[in-house]
């Protein structure tokens, strides 16, 4: 079997033009990816497969004088430009490498080769069908008479560009992985920007003057010197590529609202609000939006009217592993079938308590609720009793922590709570470590506890503070406790969403309390408020004689199918690497949408914050102006396209690499409408009015 290697390598470059003959200490980059090539000992023949435009002779001529053959075929059409070039150099197999990938390594090559003939039977085999490997080490080798069909078949311009995809998409052929024990497909070691050619600059000047050295050598480098690398880690694998299958995504198209019409015009003389939380209010959307969910599966919903949508919001960031998701259902369905509540508590109550605090470093006491509110309220309480003191902190800027009187009473939602109730509680500002100081300057020996979230989606991505969040809060915890105050850390948006359980294990803090919820039953009603022993104990039985502190008791709070799916939410992200998928997908979509603004020069007026586990979007007017009716009108827009979107996306493990594809077309698509507001008015193209805030005054 006649092997044939073809480097695929041009200087027109989109993203960095001329890269292939950028110089790494002197020497051009195309030059180390060939020098490292030659020392495979089962490749026949190296030829660069290049195009014929007149900007590509210099990189032809260079490539000659190296002693290796040049094929110049199709500028566009790179899949009939490799089976000329195969068909030249009677090719029974190609090896297909970029000219973006220097490190490749030759014994990896030889190895998937040797894989490849072993099995006689395959008509093409990489080790990117599943990434294991870094991005950048990126082998293909695929049977002559696979690469003739494909050119011979292929109709799509997709196909065309990119020379394999019409091979790995069709059935017509037997296709094979190679996969590394480990998975290191997040690791950036190819050259597509700047940034990606600077961190291999800083692996060959490593290494040089020695040019070959394997892949493992250049992990192990990795993890001893980590800030070599990190330049290019928030760039998204494959991008260039995944950009150009977006031209091919077929949208929805929504336009019946007709049986939501009617569910509005009755719902608000059944419920108040319409809703049973205020965030999923009619107020809270476009008019031409959906009313009510009928159900949901993995990261989908449909309407009342059929309609299909793309979640987004995922149960106001509850739903953490997918909608209707088997396994968590299943657990559930158990339950049920053995009963939801007794006189005594069930025995998933211990089960359930065991294997949540093995989960949270240093907490050993924990109870259960059904809301978010429940458990804040009770940690509140608790430092109350514990300290002897009545005053309650929390930052001022912080959207929400409970519907009791203790935090409502200091929005401008205030009517019906007497200010002797709101008085109790002060606020600073967020992650401003000074405002927090000056707070227990004026209230000395009165504050009981500070309660906050840990970090939010702008925390750490160019904030008006500019703080560490992890430096922040263990200043915060540090002076609260020099104070003789609690610290309370509110992990109900957090949890199970910036790490497994949260951002306080991420962090390795240890607050006194914590409280969980939304994400950490995949959506059912179940919460959590964990604690040390010499706190949480103060609402317990046990220590007779002391006055009885009244925590929480609720009828509810241990449902045994609400215990059964949180279990079973912990089961699956032991099982599968849940944070990992959560973050990959959100890096994919805030890399998509941010190309996509810069492609339409839309930056000024769009702007994503990329907060990896939770993407968050910021809509503004002509003026550059923060705007309600802007973001309202975008919503509108997205939503006639099958997303349904309020701002922001909370990825979960069901979302897809084809959903970030579907949502970055929608986002795409819905730039021409927003582009004529920037100069008519929202007023002109908005359908209804403009979303409101939740906390308002005046309805």
């Amino acid at each position: 079997m006649r092997i044939v290697a073809l480097v695929q390598a041009r200087m027109s470059s989109s993203r960095l033009p001329g890269k292939v003959m950028m110089r790494i200490n002197g020497i051009p980059m195309i030059e180390l990816l060939l020098s490292r090539l030659s020392k495979s000992t089962l490749i026949d023949q190296i030829v660069l497969a290049t195009s014929n435009d007149t900007s590509n002779f210099p990189l032809s001529s260079f490539v000659k004088e190296l002693g290796f053959s040049v094929f110049e075929g199709s500028e566009n059409d790179v899949l009939e430009r490799f089976y000329h070039a195969a068909s030249l150099f009677a090719a029974d197999a190609v090896v297909r490498i970029t000219g973006d990938c220097p490190l490749v390594d030759p014994e990896l090559v030889d190895e998937l080769i040797r894989e490849f003939i072993r099995r006689n039977d395959v008509d093409y085999m990489s080790n990117t069908l599943t990434p294991s490997f870094p991005d950048g080490l990126d082998i293909e080798i695929f049977t002559f008479q696979a690469l003739k069909y494909a050119a011979e078949n292929s109709i799509s311009a997709y196909d065309k560009e990119h020379v394999t995809q019409f091979i790995i998409k069709s059935s017509l052929f037997r296709k094979e992985n190679l996969s590394y024990d480990s998975d290191y497909a997040t690791e950036r070691w190819t050259v597509d920007q700047l940034e990606d050619f600077q961190v291999i600059e800083n692996v060959f000047n490593y290494f040089l003057p020695e040019r070959v050295f394997s892949w493992l050598e250049i992990l192990k480098l990795r993890n001893e010197q980590p800030n070599l690398f990190n330049l290019n880690q928030k760039i998204l694998r494959n991008e260039g590529s995944m950009l150009g299958k977006l031209k091919e995504i077929v949208l929805r198209n929504v336009r019946d609202f007709s049986e939501s019409d009617k569910y509005r015009a009755q719902i608000h003389s059944l419920i108040p609000g319409g809703a049973h939380t205020y965030s999923k209010g009619d107020d809270q959307f476009p008019k031409l939006s959906p009313a009510a969910i009928d159900y949901g599966n993995g990261s989908h919903v449909w309407d009342i009217d059929g309609n299909e949508y793309l979640d987004c919001s995922m149960g106001l960031t509850s739903v953490s592993l997918g909608h209707a998701y088997k396994p968590v259902l299943d657990a559930v369905k158990q339950e049920l079938d053995r009963g939801v509540n007794f006189q005594r508590p069930s025995v998933l109550e211990r089960k359930m308590a065991e294997k949540f605090l093995n989960l949270v470093p240093g907490h050993t006491m924990m109870k259960f609720a059904k809301n978010g509110s429940i458990v804040t309220t009770a940690a509140v309480k608790l430092a109350r009793a514990k300290t002897g003191r009545n005053l309650v902190a929390f930052p001022g800027d912080h959207p929400f922590y409970s519907y009791d009187d203790w935090f409502i009473g200091k929005t401008t939602c205030n009517k019906g709570i007497p200010s002797v109730f709101s008085d109790l509680s002060v606020t600073f500002k967020s992650c401003d470590i000074s405002s927090l100081r000056e707070l227990f300057n004026k209230y000395p020996g009165q504050i009981a506890c500070v309660i906050t979230e840990p970090e939010r989606s702008v925390c750490g991505r160019d904030c008006a503070c500019g703080r560490n969040v992890e430096e922040y809060l263990r200043e915060a915890i540090e002076l609260s406790h020099a104070n003789g105050a609690l610290f309370i850390i509110d992990e109900m948006i957090t949890g199970f969403k910036t790490g497994f359980p949260g951002s306080s294990s991420k962090y390795n803090l240890f607050p006194d309390m914590i409280t969980w919820g939304k994400g950490i039953a995949n959506g059912f009603s179940f919460c959590a408020l964990t604690g040390t022993k010499d706190v949480m104990e103060l609402g317990g039985i046990t220590r007779i004689g002391e006055e009885k502190l009244f925590l929480i008791s609720t009828t509810h709070g241990g449902e045994t199918h609400g215990m059964a799916a949180a279990i079973a939410t912990i089961d699956e992200f032991k099982k599968h690497k849940v944070i990992d998928h959560i973050h990959s997908s959100g890096t994919k979509l805030i890399a998509f949408c941010g190309e996509l603004l810069r492609k339409h020069n839309m930056n000024k007026y769009i702007q994503v914050v990329p907060c990896e586990w939770m993407p968050t979007f910021i809509f503004k007017n002509k003026k550059e102006e923060v705007s309600a009716g802007m973001r309202t009108l975008f919503m509108q827009e997205m939503i006639k396209r099958g997303v349904l979107f309020q701002g922001i996306f909370i990825p979960c493990f069901s979302h897809t690499d084809e959903d970030i594809g579907y949502f970055a077309r929608a986002f795409e698509e819905s730039f021409e409408l927003y582009k004529k507001a920037l100069s008519d008015g929202y007023e002109n193209y908005l359908v209804g009015e403009p979303a409101k805030p939740v906390f308002r005054k005046i309805i």
